[in-house]
């Protein structure tokens, strides 16, 4: 997963369609038109749910990439007023780790509005398969991930760097080899969730639509901050020059460069 060089990581997020708003899926509506114009720009894992690993399988000429594969589901993202939030996951999906491409399992750990019964969920999900990934010597990458209601529209993260950083040794100590978490507000904090991740490597998440500026700029502080790498979806996917992006991303994360420097690749 990560790159030899640079020790980093950027993982594009291409699981969204499995969260219950169709819009999340813009840019990759067609999973086999999608992946291979991201795959030009040669990130170094793509994270998929089972079936968008289906159809990766299938594509024909593409290049040796890692994947990290989402085992479970929840509907915190339905654009709508939830009435029971709920995180799902079963051990069955594991076997399918088994695909010599997987790099990794993707597992949630979400506080949504301290919601206690769907973080009980969460963890249960997590002992349960992060013991089986322990056997079979599978990394498992945890998302803790801080959420609130945003009245009719599902909802929205909280980059409150205490909550966030409380919800990542959570995750530390329930067995992460990796973990993906939200960009803190102001993203100079983003040093103490590193910090208390002890030693476990930190992929920032992308999150809600923001500039290329802006997702630039963010990383280049996850970066001299100590974060190993990053995970982008809907920034990335959804811009309409996917793989430019990605290699101005690149630039940031395994190349040292400047927000500026970067810009200039994705606008050359």
């Amino acid at each position: 997963m990560f790159n030899s060089k640079s020790g980093k990581c950027i993982n594009i997020a291409l699981d969204l369609g499995i969260f219950g708003d169709r819009s999340f899926a813009k840019g990759i509506e067609n999973l086999s038109t999608a992946l291979p114009e991201i795959l030009k720009g040669k990130p170094d894992v793509i994270q998929l749910n089972p079936g968008g690993l289906k159809i990766f399988n299938k594509l024909k000429g593409k290049p040796p990439i890692s994947v990290a594969l989402r085992l479970d589901v929840t509907n915190v993202y339905e654009p709508r007023d939830i009435e029971h939030a709920w995180d799902t996951a079963n051990i069955a999906t594991l076997d399918l780790a088994s695909d010599p491409k997987v790099a990794c399992v993707v597992l949630n750990l979400l506080n949504f509005d301290e919601n206690s019964r769907l973080q009980e969920q969460c963890i249960e999900n997590i002992q349960i398969v992060a013991a089986r990934c322990q056997k079979l010597s599978i990394p498992l990458m945890i998302e803790p991930l801080v959420m609130t209601v945003k009245p009719g529209a599902g909802s929205t993260s909280v980059g409150e760097v205490g909550k966030i950083a409380a919800l990542v040794r959570q995750a530390v100590e329930l067995g992460a080899d990796i973990i993906k978490v939200d960009a803190t507000t102001p993203m100079s904090d983003f040093g103490q969730v590193v910090e208390i991740a002890s030693g476990v490597p930190v992929l920032v998440r992308g999150g809600g639509q923001v500039t290329a500026r802006e997702l630039l700029e963010r990383t280049r502080i996850a970066m001299d901050v100590g974060a190993s790498g990053v995970v982008y979806g809907r920034n990335v996917v959804q811009h309409p020059t996917p793989a430019k992006f990605i290699k101005s991303i690149k630039a940031v994360v395994h190349e040292n460069a400047s927000v500026d420097k970067a810009l200039k690749i994705l606008e050359g």
